[in-house]
């Protein structure tokens, strides 16, 4: 298993925290959907011309259901993680983590580049008694 840079580890958690408070936003926009949908559904019930339409209606109503539970319990889910994210107060901690993964990765680039060693005192040819 490859090792990860620590900027990959940082970078990913940033990401997840973006990731989370996008989720959460998306996740409500569902639910408003499905909140809207089913009031569409209750007129067509009311409206309906005879039972197997009202079945019809009513296995919309169910998998409109389904559908909204599942959007509210992830939206739940990453509620506090995208409250820490908007958090003014968090705002300057998750700018210091930007800054840090530029500097970790400048620092990664270095490591990686081939290095030499330039002699200080001038001679190269001096023996090192080795």
């Amino acid at each position: 298993m490859k090792e990860r840079k620590p900027s990959e580890v940082i970078e990913d958690f940033l990401s997840f925290l973006e990731n989370a408070n996008k989720e959460h936003i998306e996740c409500g926009q569902t639910v408003d959907i499905c909140n809207k949908r089913n009031i569409d559904y209750l007129h067509d019930m009311e409206f309906a011309k005879d039972k197997c339409e009202r079945n019809r209606i009513a296995t919309k109503i169910h998998n409109n259901q389904i559908q909204r539970r599942t959007a509210k319990d992830r939206a739940l889910e990453f509620e506090k993680l995208a409250a820490f994210f908007t958090d003014k107060s968090n705002r300057p901690f998750i700018d210091q983590l930007r800054r840090l993964l530029k500097e970790q990765k400048d620092r990664e680039a270095y490591l990686a580049n081939d290095r030499g060693y330039v002699r200080r005192a001038g001679d190269s040819d001096v023996d090192t008694g080795r």
